[in-house]
């Protein structure tokens, strides 16, 4: 029997908006009114401080009400981030994938399982590299980890820092995981470049892709919200 669900992609951008203001409520609110399953987080500020938001990775599962899955962190001069999973689905096991390449910034990949009626549902959320042989690497590496039967349920999905539509540096994705048209997510107030990716599997799954474009989504990150719903055969 088929089985729907939703899922976003979205760099939040430790929360900061185009107003260069820190706001994690207004983040908080662009999740809830996308109303998805599972939303896959980029550059989620790890830092604790005086505020109740400060840390949020912690507080951003407390303002949606969903679960969470914490991931590696991208270690940069002006702060620390990571990878988050919110769900309303339960989540039944957290793995780390180390996507670090030697003499660039510490990267990761955040690989679950989530629960999915009679089913598991595999979600991998990640945060690319900026340079073409970093991201090589990286996909290759993600690729060897996954070691992934592209007939089973999963999705793969962040920031892949690359707009081309051929880009050789996401050719090993494309191999296994397929590749569909993907709008363009950046920057948020006009955008031009799809950098934000969902790859889903198996490839007869029906997927529908789209942005959310609010005025706030337009204001509170320098990233649009990917959406895409998923229809698994």
């Amino acid at each position: 029997m088929s089985v729907s669900f939703s899922i976003v992609s979205y760099n939040i951008h430790g929360c900061i908006g185009r107003d260069r203001r820190r706001d994690a409520d207004r983040v908080a609110e662009t999740i809830r009114h996308l109303g998805a399953d599972v939303v896959g987080l980029q550059e989620v500020d790890t830092h604790s401080g005086p505020g109740l938001d400060s840390s949020q990775m912690d507080y951003l599962p407390h303002a949606t009400g969903m679960n969470a899955a914490r991931g590696p962190l991208l270690t940069r001069h002006h702060g620390h981030y990571g990878n988050l999973v919110l769900s309303t689905l339960p989540i039944l096991a957290v793995r780390h994938i180390d996507l670090s390449v030697a003499r660039h910034e510490p990267r990761g990949a955040l690989d679950c399982d989530i629960g999915l009626h009679d089913r598991v549902l595999r979600v991998v959320v990640t945060h690319f590299g900026l340079r073409p042989a970093e991201r090589r690497a990286q996909a290759l590496r993600l690729m060897k980890a996954l070691a992934h039967d592209c007939a089973k349920p999963l999705v793969v999905m962040g920031d892949f820092n690359d707009w081309r539509s051929h880009a050789p540096t996401l050719a090993p994705l494309y191999a296994t995981l397929g590749q569909r048209p993907s709008p363009p997510t950046y920057p948020a107030f006009f955008p031009l470049l799809p950098l934000d990716r969902i790859f889903v599997c198996p490839p007869e799954a029906q997927v529908t892709l789209h942005t959310e474009a609010s005025p706030t989504a337009r204001i509170c990150s320098d990233h649009l919200p990917l959406h895409a719903g998923v229809m698994l055969p």
